[in-house]
């Protein structure tokens, strides 16, 4: 990765706020803010997906995100990565998937905020999983701290969230 790039992906449960959070904080930084391909994907398909098209989604997410990755600089902020491909797979599936977690160790370098569950569940044609958010919440922090990752938990309503993803960022950059 090129001096001065930093990315920061912005994981979680569904409905907890990810989306926003990653274009706010773009703006805030006056970053870069990376999509979540799946969105695009599963509209396409209205919202019906098989086993086999989460690795077509992880695939096309790293694709997106090297392509925007490698033309910005500064501060990033993926709105997902393929963590969370890879925790829904699992939890999903009950098993796991090779292919998905190579994908996964393709990333580039980033640090995380995770997403802590403490939104009002907004329904969304694209959303399947209500009643689990706080298990699949879990299964990400795990994960992280598994792999070693440098994170934060974002919690907190409207403002408060946006605050507290900021004061996250700054003391992972700035210590």
């Amino acid at each position: 990765m090129e001096e001065g790039k930093e990315i920061f992906a912005i994981v979680g449960p569904e409905s907890t706020g990810k989306s926003e959070l990653s274009l706010q904080l773009a703006t805030h930084f006056s970053g870069i803010a990376v999509p979540e391909f799946a969105r695009e994907f599963l509209t396409a398909k209205k919202g019906q997906y098989q086993e086999s098209d989460l690795l077509i989604i992880a695939q096309k997410q790293l694709e997106l995100e090297n392509r925007i990755i490698d033309a910005a600089n500064g501060l990033i902020f993926c709105d997902t990565d393929i963590l969370v491909v890879l925790i829904w797979y699992q939890f999903k599936y009950k098993k796991r998937n090779k292919e998905i977690e190579r994908l996964f160790d393709k990333q580039q370098p980033r640090k995380y905020l995770l997403t802590y569950p403490d939104l009002e569940w907004t329904p969304d044609p694209l959303r399947e999983n209500p009643n689990d958010l706080l298990q699949l919440f879990k299964l990400y922090e795990m994960a992280l701290k598994t792999i070693g990752a440098d994170y934060r938990v974002i919690k907190g309503q409207e403002k408060d969230r946006l605050t507290n993803a900021i004061e996250a960022i700054n003391q992972m950059k700035f210590g």
